[in-house]
């Protein structure tokens, strides 16, 4: 190179490396690159140029795309342009060095695919009924890159319900999702942009690109330098497990484990005894363990037949199909083959000597284009140790929000898209205190109330609700450290006011269990019930109060019972003493030959009456009374008998009547005294008197 060339004069046409920029036409001079790329990674291009401004201000560069490209075929002047192959990449880094000779600077830079943006965001997020296809259309989106090219993708994965990104970036949490749905993607590039390929099966592979003319067959030579062509080739074979096998719990299948195991393809010698088995394999049901171990069983596979070469041909390109053909050995016969990594290093040295010869050279590694590249499961899924908090969520209006299994919604402090009303989230379980077939504990946590929430096997996809903890919000039912020796079950009435409780008080000397029904509050016993009172008992019923026995009835009293109907005004009681009830009477009883089907209360039997008493007795009706009775009637004593009406006074018989005295007999009277007094008077008005003697003492008689 002439020294006395000056900055200006330099210019790339006809270079092997050339570089368009932001900066301008020629204002960068490329002298070396590296690119590296694979299949299900980003690509990084390493540049090292020249530049002829001062100094370059980083956001010039960095953030803005860059193209690089690589000379494959010469042109011949202007009729037919030379042919080159595009790189294309986001500025990421850039690297200033120090002044170098004809006032030129030099400079490195790091470029990357547009996707890298998604490592330079993190979220905690939920994503809800979305497939990971529409999750990377979602994020490119929000980043404002070009959609992905997902005609690759033949059999379109299922979407999950429930899924995660908690404290990840996009990059790493849509990488696992990838992974899971057995999905691996690459970067094609053209001039002025580059696109993401993701596919499925091996028939997303693409075909030759346009630098290689449609051309897919490279020369192979080994140890050759000779330009396009393969200089070196190695195949390799590795062992790979023999079957893939997992298992999962599913609480809705509680009587079958989802679980399966698939063979791999590759014959192996005992390969069945070499099984990698895993659990939680994050499978609900046979298919979807089916589904997940043949992707596992793939990725496996795809690490079975690989190929290491390098090379001098400039069209070899990631993600796309080549033949190697010998020429020296035309029997040798090479399957096709896809790139799935390469290294390429180009270096030119014509800005600062007088060799004009480039250096260009590639490593690579490929496997047949029958073989899908599934990915393995290697981008760490995050877990979350301990309990978190959220809150209990559901619709407006409702308090209570559960579905059949008790399981209920919840709003997290790390979402910040959350809606709250539960529409974005899914169904949680709760812990109980027991759990069984119709029976054990059920208690469902309310709309705003404060929940701890565990992860099983430490999976953010699997919330478990464990407890309820109080807030300022939602305080504890009774005030503390006032009643610090109070437990309390306390629920309150849904969608109105009131409340259910059943508390314990446990300070020493206060000791109370207390049971409160805002309504009702029944008990069903099947067989006896048992009640120990050691003081006194009080009961106070402020309507009606009904029983019923359906056998005997049997109540010892053994001191006074008195039953006051109404409040001070009386209309039956007993006069001037209560009955006793087991002293003289007793006695008697046992005097008369009574037998005894009675239990005696030992005191006194009061009944205090308001208003008025009806009794209807369908068969006989007897008392017995051991010493005296008293009745006193204020206004009216009637009595009614339908046939015969007896009355036996074995002593004396007194009747005093104030003022008249009627008796008015239907058919006949009958005044019998003794055995030789009789005096009748029929209806016909007949009177007979039959006497042994008649005596008449009066005043006066008067006949008429």
């Amino acid at each position: 190179m002439d020294n006395a060339s000056s900055a200006a004069d330099f210019i790339q046409a006809s270079r092997i490396l050339k570089i368009n920029s932001p900066l301008g036409e020629d204002q960068l001079l490329p002298e070396r690159v590296t690119i590296e790329e694979s299949v299900s990674s980003l690509f990084e291009i390493r540049l090292v140029a020249r530049t002829k401004k001062e100094q370059i201000k980083p956001e010039e560069l960095i953030g803005r795309l860059l193209d690089v490209s690589v000379e494959v075929q010469q042109g011949d002047g202007e009729d037919i342009p030379a042919i080159r192959r595009p790189f294309n990449g986001l500025v990421t880094e850039l690297n200033e060095g120090p002044p170098i000779t004809r006032g030129l600077r030099s400079y490195a830079m790091v470029l990357r695919p547009q996707m890298w943006l998604l490592t330079r965001r993190s979220d905690c997020r939920i994503w809800m009924d979305k497939t990971s296809i529409e999750i990377a259309e979602i994020l490119f989106s929000e980043h404002g890159i070009p959609a992905p090219d997902t005609s690759g993708v033949i059999t379109s994965p299922p979407a999950q319900h429930y899924s995660v990104q908690f404290n990840e970036r996009d990059f790493d949490y849509l990488c696992r999702r990838f992974e899971e749905d057995g999905l691996f993607y690459w970067f094609s590039h053209e001039d002025g942009k580059h696109k993401l390929h993701v596919a499925d099966t091996a028939n997303g592979w693409l075909g030759p690109s346009a630098s290689a003319q449609g051309e897919k067959r490279v020369r192979l030579a080994q140890g050759s330098s000779d330009r396009n062509h393969i200089n070196e080739w190695a195949r390799r074979f590795s062992y790979v497990p023999g079957q893939r096998a997992g298992a999962d719990w599913n609480f809705e299948t509680p009587r079958m484990v989802p679980g399966t195991m698939t063979p791999s393809l590759v014959q192996m010698p005992d390969a069945t005894k070499r099984e990698l088995y895993e659990y939680p394999a994050r499978i609900s049901s046979v298919a979807e363990a089916e589904r997940a171990q043949k992707l596992r069983a793939q990725a496996s596979e795809a690490d079975h037949d690989r190929v290491f070469g390098a090379s001098t041909s400039r069209i070899i390109e990631t993600g796309r199909r080549f033949t190697p053909y010998e020429v020296a050995h035309p029997d040798n016969v090479y399957g096709e083959h896809v790139i799935i990594k390469s290294i390429q290093t180009v270096v030119d040295r014509s800005y600062e000597t007088n060799s004009n010869e480039p250096e260009y050279r590639n490593e690579f590694e490929a496997v047949p284009s029958r073989v899908p590249m599934t990915p393995h499961r290697e981008t760490k899924r995050p877990r979350i140790e301990g309990t978190q908090v959220a809150i209990v969520a559901g619709p407006e209006g409702e308090e209570i929000h559960p579905d059949q299994y008790g399981r209920i919604k919840v709003w997290f402090p790390w979402d910040r898209k959350a809606k709250k009303d539960g529409s974005d989230t899914c169904w949680v379980r709760v812990a109980q205190t027991w759990a069984g077939g119709g029976w054990g504990g059920q208690t469902i946590p309310r709309i705003g109330m404060e929940v701890m929430v565990a992860y099983v096997d430490g999976d953010p996809d699997r919330p478990l609700v464990t407890g309820v903890v109080p807030n300022t919000a939602n305080g504890v039912p009774y005030d503390l450290p006032a009643n610090k020796t109070r437990m309390v079950m306390r629920s309150n009435t849904h969608k109105g006011q009131g409340f259910n409780e059943m508390s314990f008080e446990d300070e020493a000397g206060k000791e109370q269990l207390f049971l409160h029904a805002q309504k009702d509050h029944d008990i069903h016993v099947l067989n006896d019930t048992r009640e120990r009172i050691e003081h006194d008992r009080h009961q106070h019923v402020a309507n009606d109060k009904t029983g019923f026995v359906g056998g005997d009835y049997e109540q010892v009293v053994t001191g006074n019972v008195s039953i006051a109907v109404g409040q001070n005004k009386l209309t039956e009681y007993l006069l001037s003493r209560t009955m006793n009830m087991f002293g003289n009477f007793s006695d008697f009883m046992q005097k008369m030959r009574i037998p005894d089907p009675f239990n005696f209360a030992k005191g006194n039997y009061q009944m205090f009456i308001e208003k008025n008493k009806s009794e209807i007795v369908h068969g006989g009706s007897s008392e017995i009374v051991g010493v005296a009775k008293s009745t006193i009637v204020g206004n009216l004593l009637q009595t009614t008998v339908g046939k015969k009406m007896s009355l036996i006074v074995r002593g004396r018989y007194d009747a005093d009547i104030g003022r008249v005295h009627n008796i008015n007999v239907g058919h006949q009277f009958n005044i019998r005294v003794g055995e030789n007094v009789l005096i009748t008077m029929s209806k016909e008005g007949d009177v007979t008197i039959k006497a042994k003697r008649i005596r008449f003492q009066a005043d006066r008689i008067d006949e008429n």
